[in-house]
């Protein structure tokens, strides 16, 4: 008798169930990695144009992204990717990349106010 009272799960419903939550998952995980890369990369390019700014036509002299990076890495004890070598390579990024976003802001502009 107790076997017969004892009602059995109709299993597709649970498929269906952990299908549609799974998925839900999936979709919220790659949104957040998508916004973490979307911060990462403005927060590169942010750094490499005031590297640039500073370093290219500013004042700092010799050694001063080296001396950054360490200092970086003295108040924020656990930080990486603040290399001298990475903070070079986000004053790449920035040259690289300036270029051909201005240009497509300018665009952007100009379709905009016709």
């Amino acid at each position: 008798m107790a076997k017969e009272a004892f009602i059995r799960p109709d299993t597709a419903d649970y498929n269906a169930a952990v299908q549609t939550i799974k998925e839900a998952i999936l979709r919220s995980q790659y949104q957040a990695a998508k916004l973490v890369n979307r911060e990462m990369l403005s927060l590169y390019y942010g750094i490499g144009r005031y590297v640039s700014a500073n370093s290219r036509k500013g004042f700092w002299g010799t050694n001063a992204i080296e001396t950054i990076s360490e200092r970086l890495r003295k108040e924020l004890p656990g930080l990486k990717g603040f290399s001298t070598t990475s903070i070079k390579k986000m004053r790449q990024f920035y040259e690289q990349w300036e270029p051909v976003i201005n240009k497509s802001t300018a665009v952007a502009v100009r379709f905009l106010m016709s």
